[in-house]
């Protein structure tokens, strides 16, 4: 007997349907797949460059110690140049890599590279680095102090192309774009609390003097004292000393606490409701592939029906019906995982379900003539 696979999958392509295609498909030499698979698909590689600048900051960290000085500045001036030297052939590496993917082929297809992947930023860094050491070999420095601020300012910086492989930052930005009026409508409000606020203050206040000192001498002092109070610092250098400014601030203090923690639960809400949407998407996946695949197996029965001679059409046939039940089957599953639980159904599934439904009534009558039909020959 034949298994599945052999009822329902093809031996080989059909190589006339195959020509039209041919062109589409892209050969990456097998050096350029290695480096793209390893440079933007490898999470170990992310890890181990991590680990390097993170020692590297750590190193540039004793720098601005007295006792670790003398031992700490050339230990991370070699550093900083092999960092320098490895991150330019990379640089090269990656350009060279692009050309695995189809899409990253050509002019438009390295300028979309380059801004999908950092290599803008990695760019104006070697650059910086590349100006910083050709100064300090140069002697245009008159000191070493001028060239360690250089390295440990480019250092802070040297984290953010690293987020090509995590996405932290367009996750951030899509929700902030999707969520921007009510951000702004918050930051809005937080800023017509505080300018009336702070002036309020300011009239009550200035003419108190504690410890010798006017603490709200200014409106300035007032906006500085206003800030700290919605943001619930409390540095405790300034404080009111009347009634009407204790209660301005007590006010302040509570109605800023909401408003400014509004922003936070809106940027948690929106990367919750994304890890759900991406949760529910690969769960999507599965049936997805299922229902294609049996779509495909009853396209390719369908194919042989009309193919083969008329003495085995009737085995074919209930090949066909079993097939077109393996696809309804698949099918409902897949519009279950796409529109949620039954109490979460709209009027477009309802509408899917029943043309299922009178599918599956075709196939039992199908089922029944098939039957009568096998009986009469025998």
């Amino acid at each position: 007997m034949q298994v599945e696979s052999e009822i329902f999958l093809p031996s080989k392509l059909d190589h006339n349907r195959q020509k039209p295609y041919q062109h589409r498909h892209h050969h990456a030499p097998k050096f350029s797949l290695f480096l793209y698979r390893l440079f933007e698909q490898t999470p170990i590689y992310a890890y181990v460059l991590f680990f390097v600048f993170t020692f590297a900051t750590y190193v540039g960290t004793l720098t601005t110690y007295d006792e670790h000085r003398t031992a700490s500045v050339p230990v991370l001036f070699y550093i900083e140049l092999s960092i320098f030297v490895y991150c330019l052939i990379e640089f090269i590496l990656r350009i060279y890599a692009s050309n695995a993917k189809e899409r990253y082929c050509g002019m438009q297809g390295k300028r979309r590279f380059f801004l999908e992947h950092y290599l803008i930023f990695d760019f104006l860094l070697l650059v910086c680095y590349g100006i910083v050491f050709l100064w300090n070999f140069a002697k245009f420095y008159h000191s070493h102090a001028l060239f360690l601020h250089a390295l440990r300012f480019l250092q802070l910086f040297r984290f953010i192309p690293l987020d090509r492989y995590i996405g932290s930052i367009p996750l951030i930005w899509k929700i902030v774009r999707q969520y921007r009026r009510v951000l702004l409508a918050t930051v809005y409000m937080c800023f017509l609390l505080m300018l009336p606020t702070a002036y309020l203050l300011w009239i009550v206040e200035r003419s108190i003097k504690t410890n010798d000192l006017y603490f709200f001498q200014t409106y300035t002092d007032s906006l500085w004292f206003t800030i700290n109070s919605m943001a619930t610092i409390g540095y405790g250098d300034t404080w009111p000393q009347t009634l009407i400014g204790r209660l301005l601030t007590a006010t302040l203090c509570c109605i800023g606490v909401v408003l400014w923690t509004l922003p936070a639960g809106i940027i948690s809400a929106g990367l919750t409701s994304v890890d759900e949407k991406r949760h529910a998407r690969k769960q999507l996946y599965g049936p997805a592939a299922r229902f294609i695949l049996a779509w495909w197996r009853l396209q390719h029965v369908n194919k042989r029906i009309r193919s083969i001679r008329s003495k085995d059409n009737q085995k074919e046939r209930c090949k066909q019906v079993i097939a077109y039940l393996h696809c309804a089957r698949l099918c409902r599953e897949f519009q279950h995982h796409r529109y949620g639980t039954p109490q979460d159904y709209d009027i477009q599934l309802r509408r899917d379900i029943n043309q299922i439904l009178h599918q599956l009534q075709i196939i039992g009558n199908k089922l029944n003539n098939t039957s009568e039909n096998l009986h009469i020959e025998q």
